[in-house]
């Protein structure tokens, strides 16, 4: 089994909140045309995914690769369940936004067939790399 070395194979992206002014501009802008039915699928993702998320307000985030994700405005961890692949595991919001985001994208992109969506899906997948709760959030999409 060969080493992987996570600096050459996921290289270091940086992460910008969205600032409040910026927010009406961003969902336009992250999923393009279908991003109604883009947040709505992310948001219906974690429902689908955790029965502690019971709704509320999202921060969003730009990558420096030009990736994006959502999480939720939430303090405690979230248990995510998804029996297609046997994962159960408790992660922060931020991890499990993100989990929600990768699961949305993956859905509009088989749909859309965009581009430019696929290309945040695996820009999303490189900032994985570097996530302290790497190791949960590839368990729960794989």
């Amino acid at each position: 089994m060969s080493n992987i070395n996570v600096e050459t194979e996921y290289p270091i992206i940086t992460v910008q909140r969205v600032e409040d002014d910026k927010r009406m501009d961003f969902l336009p802008s992250a999923l393009g045309a279908d991003y109604l039915y883009g947040e709505r699928l992310i948001f219906s993702w974690l429902r689908e995914l955790s029965n502690d998320y019971q709704g509320g307000y999202w921060h969003y985030y730009w990558l420096s690769n030009g990736a994006f994700y959502m999480a939720p405005d939430i303090s405690s961890k979230l248990r995510l369940v998804w029996a297609n692949n046997f994962f159960d595991g408790e992660m922060s919001a931020d991890a499990a936004g993100i989990v929600a985001t990768l699961y949305g994208l993956n859905h509009l992109s088989s749909i859309t067939h965009s581009d430019m969506l696929i290309e945040r899906y695996h820009g999303l997948c490189q900032h994985v790399g570097h996530h302290p709760e790497s190791s949960l959030i590839w368990r729960a999409i794989d």
